[in-house]
Protein backbone atom coordinates (compact mmCIF):
# COMPACT_ATOMS: atom_id res chain seq x y z
CA UNK A 1 0.00 0.00 0.00
CA UNK A 2 1.26 3.30 -0.89
CA UNK A 3 1.24 5.23 2.26
CA UNK A 4 0.72 9.54 2.57
CA UNK A 5 1.41 11.44 5.87
CA UNK A 6 -1.59 13.73 6.20
CA UNK A 7 -0.43 14.96 9.24
CA UNK A 8 1.53 14.67 12.20
CA UNK A 9 -0.40 10.90 13.51
CA UNK A 10 -2.96 10.92 10.85
CA UNK A 11 -2.16 8.78 7.77
CA UNK A 12 -3.22 7.17 4.38
CA UNK A 13 -2.52 4.13 3.12
CA UNK A 14 -3.78 3.08 -0.22
CA UNK A 15 -4.22 -0.04 -2.60
CA UNK A 16 -4.48 0.96 -6.04
CA UNK A 17 -6.20 -1.57 -8.31
CA UNK A 18 -8.63 -1.55 -11.09
CA UNK A 19 -9.32 -5.85 -10.07
CA UNK A 20 -12.78 -5.21 -7.62
CA UNK A 21 -16.03 -3.64 -9.25
CA UNK A 22 -16.15 -2.30 -5.13
CA UNK A 23 -14.31 0.64 -3.40
CA UNK A 24 -13.46 -0.68 0.42
CA UNK A 25 -11.78 1.91 2.97
CA UNK A 26 -12.24 2.28 6.40
CA UNK A 27 -11.13 4.79 9.07
CA UNK A 28 -8.71 3.11 11.87
CA UNK A 29 -8.61 4.73 15.17
CA UNK A 30 -5.55 3.06 17.48
CA UNK A 31 -5.89 2.85 20.88
CA UNK A 32 -3.68 0.73 23.56
CA UNK A 33 -6.07 -1.98 24.90
CA UNK A 34 -6.42 -0.35 28.59
CA UNK A 35 -8.65 -2.06 31.63
CA UNK A 36 -10.48 1.39 31.96
CA UNK A 37 -11.21 2.31 28.33
CA UNK A 38 -11.96 -0.91 26.97
CA UNK A 39 -15.44 -1.15 27.72
CA UNK A 40 -15.58 3.02 26.84
CA UNK A 41 -14.10 2.26 23.60
CA UNK A 42 -16.59 -0.59 22.31
CA UNK A 43 -19.56 1.48 23.06
CA UNK A 44 -18.39 4.40 21.24
CA UNK A 45 -17.99 1.46 17.86
CA UNK A 46 -21.39 0.99 18.71
CA UNK A 47 -22.83 4.37 19.16
CA UNK A 48 -21.30 5.70 16.04
CA UNK A 49 -24.11 4.74 13.38
CA UNK A 50 -27.12 5.62 15.88
CA UNK A 51 -27.34 8.83 13.99
CA UNK A 52 -25.55 12.24 13.36
CA UNK A 53 -26.26 15.70 12.62
CA UNK A 54 -27.32 15.58 9.13
CA UNK A 55 -28.59 11.97 9.19
CA UNK A 56 -30.50 12.35 12.66
CA UNK A 57 -31.36 8.26 13.09
CA UNK A 58 -30.07 5.08 12.35
CA UNK A 59 -32.49 4.51 10.05
CA UNK A 60 -31.39 8.05 8.06
CA UNK A 61 -28.14 6.68 7.80
CA UNK A 62 -29.03 3.41 6.32
CA UNK A 63 -31.48 5.01 3.85
CA UNK A 64 -28.33 7.06 2.82
CA UNK A 65 -26.54 4.39 2.62
CA UNK A 66 -29.04 2.28 0.15
CA UNK A 67 -28.60 5.63 -2.17
CA UNK A 68 -25.15 5.27 -2.34
CA UNK A 69 -25.48 1.46 -2.87
CA UNK A 70 -22.99 1.04 0.13
CA UNK A 71 -22.50 -0.75 3.16
CA UNK A 72 -21.13 0.75 6.48
CA UNK A 73 -20.31 -0.87 9.94
CA UNK A 74 -17.93 0.66 12.92
CA UNK A 75 -16.62 -2.43 15.19
CA UNK A 76 -13.94 -3.43 17.74
CA UNK A 77 -10.41 -5.32 16.56
CA UNK A 78 -7.87 -6.39 19.10
CA UNK A 79 -4.57 -6.66 17.28
CA UNK A 80 -2.22 -7.81 20.06
CA UNK A 81 -2.13 -4.89 22.90
CA UNK A 82 -4.51 -2.31 20.65
CA UNK A 83 -7.76 -2.02 20.73
CA UNK A 84 -8.67 -0.90 17.19
CA UNK A 85 -11.92 1.29 16.45
CA UNK A 86 -12.81 0.54 12.81
CA UNK A 87 -15.49 2.23 10.94
CA UNK A 88 -15.56 0.24 7.59
CA UNK A 89 -17.82 0.96 4.42
CA UNK A 90 -17.38 -0.09 0.80
CA UNK A 91 -19.05 1.08 -2.43
CA UNK A 92 -19.11 1.43 -5.62
CA UNK A 93 -16.28 4.00 -7.25
CA UNK A 94 -18.39 6.17 -8.43
CA UNK A 95 -19.77 7.13 -4.81
CA UNK A 96 -16.60 7.33 -3.26
CA UNK A 97 -16.89 11.11 -2.58
CA UNK A 98 -20.37 10.46 -1.32
CA UNK A 99 -19.46 7.97 1.36
CA UNK A 100 -16.38 9.92 2.51
CA UNK A 101 -18.82 12.67 3.10
CA UNK A 102 -21.20 10.41 5.10
CA UNK A 103 -17.98 8.99 7.09
CA UNK A 104 -17.06 12.22 8.11
CA UNK A 105 -20.62 13.24 9.37
CA UNK A 106 -20.66 9.56 11.43
CA UNK A 107 -17.24 10.48 12.65
CA UNK A 108 -17.48 14.50 13.12
CA UNK A 109 -20.67 15.22 14.22
CA UNK A 110 -22.55 12.41 16.23
CA UNK A 111 -25.62 12.71 18.53
CA UNK A 112 -25.22 9.73 20.21
CA UNK A 113 -29.09 9.80 20.58
CA UNK A 114 -29.43 6.10 20.64
CA UNK A 115 -26.77 5.57 23.24
CA UNK A 116 -29.30 3.01 25.09
CA UNK A 117 -29.85 0.76 22.09
CA UNK A 118 -26.14 1.12 21.62
CA UNK A 119 -25.75 -0.33 24.94
CA UNK A 120 -28.03 -2.92 24.84
CA UNK A 121 -25.82 -4.34 21.63
CA UNK A 122 -22.81 -4.12 23.56
CA UNK A 123 -24.13 -5.91 26.54
CA UNK A 124 -25.86 -8.71 23.94
CA UNK A 125 -22.48 -8.67 22.29
CA UNK A 126 -20.58 -9.63 25.71
CA UNK A 127 -22.83 -11.61 27.15
CA UNK A 128 -23.21 -13.72 23.56
CA UNK A 129 -20.24 -15.18 23.77
CA UNK A 130 -21.11 -17.63 25.96
CA UNK A 131 -23.43 -19.13 23.69
CA UNK A 132 -20.34 -20.08 21.43
CA UNK A 133 -18.88 -22.92 23.40
CA UNK A 134 -15.72 -23.14 21.03
CA UNK A 135 -14.69 -19.36 21.08
CA UNK A 136 -15.62 -18.51 24.71
CA UNK A 137 -13.63 -21.16 25.81
CA UNK A 138 -10.53 -19.76 24.09
CA UNK A 139 -11.52 -16.10 25.44
CA UNK A 140 -10.97 -17.99 28.35
CA UNK A 141 -7.86 -19.78 28.05
CA UNK A 142 -6.14 -16.13 26.60
CA UNK A 143 -8.22 -14.22 29.77
CA UNK A 144 -6.63 -16.36 32.08
CA UNK A 145 -3.11 -16.92 30.27
CA UNK A 146 -2.59 -13.10 30.09
CA UNK A 147 -4.39 -11.99 33.02
CA UNK A 148 -1.44 -10.34 34.37
CA UNK A 149 -1.09 -8.71 30.75
CA UNK A 150 -2.94 -6.27 29.00
CA UNK A 151 -3.53 -9.26 25.94
CA UNK A 152 -5.55 -10.68 28.61
CA UNK A 153 -7.91 -7.63 28.63
CA UNK A 154 -11.39 -8.43 26.71
CA UNK A 155 -11.45 -6.34 23.43
CA UNK A 156 -15.49 -5.83 23.97
CA UNK A 157 -15.44 -5.03 27.21
CA UNK A 158 -17.31 -5.48 30.42
CA UNK A 159 -20.81 -5.78 30.56
CA UNK A 160 -20.63 -4.20 34.59
CA UNK A 161 -18.60 -1.46 32.92
CA UNK A 162 -21.21 -0.23 30.62
CA UNK A 163 -23.54 1.95 32.67
CA UNK A 164 -20.43 3.91 34.10
CA UNK A 165 -19.19 4.92 30.24
CA UNK A 166 -19.39 8.71 29.76
CA UNK A 167 -19.49 8.17 26.09
CA UNK A 168 -19.25 12.27 25.43
CA UNK A 169 -15.98 11.40 26.97
CA UNK A 170 -15.17 8.49 25.50
CA UNK A 171 -15.37 10.36 22.06
CA UNK A 172 -13.62 13.23 23.07
CA UNK A 173 -10.44 10.68 24.48
CA UNK A 174 -10.40 8.70 21.18
CA UNK A 175 -10.64 11.48 18.34
CA UNK A 176 -7.98 13.53 20.01
CA UNK A 177 -5.55 10.50 20.97
CA UNK A 178 -5.92 8.13 19.02
CA UNK A 179 -3.29 6.76 16.18
CA UNK A 180 -5.57 7.45 12.84
CA UNK A 181 -5.12 5.21 10.04
CA UNK A 182 -7.50 5.74 6.88
CA UNK A 183 -7.30 2.52 4.29
CA UNK A 184 -8.24 2.22 1.61
CA UNK A 185 -8.53 -0.53 -1.50
CA UNK A 186 -10.11 1.25 -4.67
CA UNK A 187 -9.27 1.86 -8.47
CA UNK A 188 -9.54 5.47 -7.46
CA UNK A 189 -5.53 7.29 -7.42
CA UNK A 190 -4.41 8.28 -3.87
CA UNK A 191 -3.68 12.21 -4.10
CA UNK A 192 -7.50 12.39 -4.77
CA UNK A 193 -8.32 10.03 -1.77
CA UNK A 194 -5.96 12.43 0.26
CA UNK A 195 -7.73 15.03 -1.30
CA UNK A 196 -11.21 13.59 0.29
CA UNK A 197 -9.52 12.95 3.80
CA UNK A 198 -8.27 16.66 3.94
CA UNK A 199 -12.11 17.84 2.71
CA UNK A 200 -14.05 15.04 5.34
CA UNK A 201 -12.04 13.77 7.67
CA UNK A 202 -10.07 16.71 9.44
CA UNK A 203 -8.49 14.67 12.40
CA UNK A 204 -6.06 17.21 13.87
CA UNK A 205 -2.51 16.52 14.30
CA UNK A 206 -1.69 14.33 17.36
CA UNK A 207 1.67 13.05 19.02
CA UNK A 208 2.37 9.25 17.69
CA UNK A 209 1.42 6.87 19.85
CA UNK A 210 4.30 3.75 20.46
CA UNK A 211 2.75 0.35 20.66
CA UNK A 212 4.60 -2.58 22.96
CA UNK A 213 4.83 -5.55 21.26
CA UNK A 214 6.10 -7.70 24.31
CA UNK A 215 6.21 -11.62 23.51
CA UNK A 216 8.88 -12.97 25.67
CA UNK A 217 7.65 -15.10 28.61
CA UNK A 218 8.61 -18.36 30.67
CA UNK A 219 5.88 -18.85 33.05
CA UNK A 220 7.16 -21.22 35.86
CA UNK A 221 4.09 -23.18 36.43
CA UNK A 222 1.41 -24.41 34.06
CA UNK A 223 -2.01 -22.77 34.75
CA UNK A 224 -4.43 -25.59 35.06
CA UNK A 225 -8.16 -23.99 34.56
CA UNK A 226 -11.42 -25.77 34.42
CA UNK A 227 -14.67 -24.50 34.06
CA UNK A 228 -18.62 -26.55 34.46
CA UNK A 229 -21.54 -25.82 32.00
CA UNK A 230 -24.37 -27.83 30.65
CA UNK A 231 -23.51 -28.48 27.25
CA UNK A 232 -22.78 -32.24 25.71
CA UNK A 233 -19.35 -31.99 24.93
CA UNK A 234 -15.96 -30.59 26.66
CA UNK A 235 -14.15 -27.80 25.17
CA UNK A 236 -10.27 -27.91 25.46
CA UNK A 237 -8.49 -25.03 24.77
CA UNK A 238 -4.00 -24.97 25.14
CA UNK A 239 -2.00 -21.41 25.36
CA UNK A 240 1.64 -21.89 24.33
CA UNK A 241 3.99 -19.05 24.48
CA UNK A 242 6.15 -19.20 21.08
CA UNK A 243 8.74 -16.73 22.26
CA UNK A 244 9.40 -16.34 18.33
CA UNK A 245 9.67 -12.73 17.25
CA UNK A 246 6.61 -11.69 15.55
CA UNK A 247 8.53 -9.08 13.66
CA UNK A 248 11.55 -11.16 12.65
CA UNK A 249 11.70 -13.40 9.51
CA UNK A 250 11.74 -16.43 11.87
CA UNK A 251 7.85 -16.08 12.00
CA UNK A 252 7.98 -17.12 8.91
CA UNK A 253 9.21 -20.14 9.92
CA UNK A 254 6.94 -20.58 12.58
CA UNK A 255 3.90 -20.06 10.35
CA UNK A 256 5.32 -23.59 8.65
CA UNK A 257 5.34 -25.60 11.89
CA UNK A 258 2.23 -24.59 12.91
CA UNK A 259 0.63 -25.76 9.21
CA UNK A 260 2.60 -28.93 10.00
CA UNK A 261 1.53 -29.49 13.51
CA UNK A 262 -2.31 -28.29 13.72
CA UNK A 263 -3.19 -26.30 10.61
CA UNK A 264 -4.93 -28.38 8.49
CA UNK A 265 -6.49 -32.20 8.12
CA UNK A 266 -3.25 -33.85 7.33
CA UNK A 267 -1.40 -31.97 10.40
CA UNK A 268 0.38 -34.41 13.24
CA UNK A 269 -2.38 -33.35 15.95
CA UNK A 270 -5.17 -34.23 13.66
CA UNK A 271 -4.45 -37.61 12.50
CA UNK A 272 -3.19 -38.80 15.98
CA UNK A 273 -6.14 -37.40 17.95
CA UNK A 274 -8.59 -37.34 15.88
CA UNK A 275 -8.21 -39.89 13.19
CA UNK A 276 -5.60 -42.48 14.79
CA UNK A 277 -7.20 -42.16 18.15
CA UNK A 278 -10.47 -41.14 17.93
CA UNK A 279 -10.20 -38.84 20.76
CA UNK A 280 -11.51 -35.18 19.09
CA UNK A 281 -14.62 -34.24 17.29
CA UNK A 282 -11.80 -31.57 16.13
CA UNK A 283 -8.48 -30.10 16.84
CA UNK A 284 -6.58 -27.53 15.63
CA UNK A 285 -3.74 -25.23 16.53
CA UNK A 286 -3.65 -21.50 15.28
CA UNK A 287 -0.44 -18.71 15.77
CA UNK A 288 -1.62 -15.52 17.54
CA UNK A 289 1.21 -13.62 15.84
CA UNK A 290 0.82 -9.78 17.44
CA UNK A 291 1.38 -11.92 20.78
CA UNK A 292 3.32 -14.62 19.97
CA UNK A 293 0.71 -17.17 21.12
CA UNK A 294 -0.07 -20.57 19.97
CA UNK A 295 -3.35 -21.60 20.55
CA UNK A 296 -5.00 -25.21 20.26
CA UNK A 297 -8.47 -25.75 20.76
CA UNK A 298 -10.47 -28.85 21.25
CA UNK A 299 -13.97 -30.52 20.99
CA UNK A 300 -13.49 -33.40 23.28
CA UNK A 301 -15.19 -35.99 25.58
CA UNK A 302 -14.09 -35.31 29.05
CA UNK A 303 -12.79 -37.90 30.16
CA UNK A 304 -10.15 -37.96 27.02
CA UNK A 305 -8.87 -34.60 28.39
CA UNK A 306 -5.23 -36.15 29.82
CA UNK A 307 -4.86 -38.32 26.88
CA UNK A 308 -5.26 -35.70 24.45
CA UNK A 309 -2.92 -33.30 26.16
CA UNK A 310 0.29 -35.88 26.32
CA UNK A 311 -0.70 -36.25 22.43
CA UNK A 312 -0.25 -32.40 22.34
CA UNK A 313 3.20 -32.89 24.02
CA UNK A 314 4.03 -35.49 22.06
CA UNK A 315 2.89 -33.95 18.97
CA UNK A 316 5.87 -30.99 19.21
CA UNK A 317 8.35 -33.62 19.71
CA UNK A 318 7.31 -35.62 16.57
CA UNK A 319 6.23 -33.28 13.66
CA UNK A 320 9.12 -32.66 10.70
CA UNK A 321 9.44 -32.37 8.02
CA UNK A 322 8.28 -34.52 5.70
CA UNK A 323 5.31 -32.99 4.44
CA UNK A 324 7.26 -29.42 4.28
CA UNK A 325 6.48 -29.16 0.47
CA UNK A 326 2.58 -29.54 0.74
CA UNK A 327 2.51 -26.82 4.07
CA UNK A 328 4.34 -24.30 2.52
CA UNK A 329 1.60 -24.50 -1.23
CA UNK A 330 -0.89 -24.53 1.38
CA UNK A 331 0.33 -20.92 3.00
CA UNK A 332 1.37 -19.10 -0.38
CA UNK A 333 -1.85 -20.32 -1.76
CA UNK A 334 -3.71 -18.53 0.99
CA UNK A 335 -1.87 -15.07 0.26
CA UNK A 336 -2.71 -15.83 -3.06
CA UNK A 337 -6.48 -16.33 -2.03
CA UNK A 338 -6.45 -13.06 0.22
CA UNK A 339 -5.44 -11.15 -2.84
CA UNK A 340 -8.62 -11.55 -4.70
CA UNK A 341 -10.45 -9.97 -1.65
CA UNK A 342 -10.38 -6.52 -0.61
CA UNK A 343 -11.07 -6.73 2.94
CA UNK A 344 -8.14 -9.50 3.22
CA UNK A 345 -5.74 -6.92 1.83
CA UNK A 346 -7.03 -4.34 3.56
CA UNK A 347 -6.12 -6.82 6.92
CA UNK A 348 -3.14 -7.94 5.74
CA UNK A 349 -1.71 -4.44 5.56
CA UNK A 350 -3.04 -3.14 8.83
CA UNK A 351 -1.14 -6.23 10.29
CA UNK A 352 1.96 -5.30 8.57
CA UNK A 353 1.41 -1.34 9.65
CA UNK A 354 1.41 -3.01 13.38
CA UNK A 355 4.67 -4.70 13.21
CA UNK A 356 6.35 -1.58 11.05
CA UNK A 357 6.88 -4.30 7.97
CA UNK A 358 6.79 -3.11 4.24
CA UNK A 359 6.99 -6.21 2.95
CA UNK A 360 3.80 -7.17 0.70
CA UNK A 361 1.69 -11.06 0.14
CA UNK A 362 3.83 -11.13 -2.63
CA UNK A 363 7.08 -10.25 -0.57
CA UNK A 364 5.81 -12.64 2.58
CA UNK A 365 5.33 -15.97 0.11
CA UNK A 366 8.57 -15.67 -1.10
CA UNK A 367 9.66 -15.54 2.62
CA UNK A 368 7.69 -18.80 3.57
CA UNK A 369 9.36 -20.40 -0.22
CA UNK A 370 12.81 -19.89 1.68
CA UNK A 371 11.58 -21.99 4.68
CA UNK A 372 13.76 -25.54 4.11
CA UNK A 373 13.25 -27.12 7.80
CA UNK A 374 11.18 -26.17 10.82
CA UNK A 375 13.61 -27.79 12.98
CA UNK A 376 14.08 -25.77 16.12
CA UNK A 377 11.33 -23.99 16.01
CA UNK A 378 9.69 -25.30 18.82
CA UNK A 379 12.23 -25.46 21.12
CA UNK A 380 11.77 -21.75 22.54
CA UNK A 381 7.75 -22.98 23.32
CA UNK A 382 6.64 -23.15 26.67
CA UNK A 383 3.18 -24.15 27.91
CA UNK A 384 1.22 -21.39 29.83
CA UNK A 385 -2.29 -22.82 30.12
CA UNK A 386 -4.36 -25.49 29.97
CA UNK A 387 -8.45 -24.02 30.26
CA UNK A 388 -10.84 -27.06 30.09
CA UNK A 389 -14.57 -26.37 29.61
CA UNK A 390 -16.43 -29.60 31.33
CA UNK A 391 -19.48 -30.87 30.65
Amino acid sequence: MKKTSIRKGVNLYVEETDKFDIAVFCVLMRLPLERERATANALLAKAFLKGCNKYITEREIAVRLEELCAVMDCSIMKKGEEQIIQLYFKTLPEYTEEVFELAGSVLFEPLFNGIDEAKRDLRDNIEGIINNKRKYAVERCIENMCCDEDYGIRGDGYAEDIDGVDIQEAYDYAMENGDVAIMAVCSTDSGTIADYVNKYLPFEERDELQFDMTYLKNPQDIKNIEEKMDISQGKLAIGIRMNIDPTGREWYKALVANELFGGNANSELFMEAREKESLCYYISSKLLRFKSIMIIEAGIEDKNKEKVEEIVENAFKNVGDEDIETAKTSIVNSFKAAEDKAERIMDYSLGQIILDSSLDMEESAEEIKKVRSIEGVFDSCVFDTVYMLRS
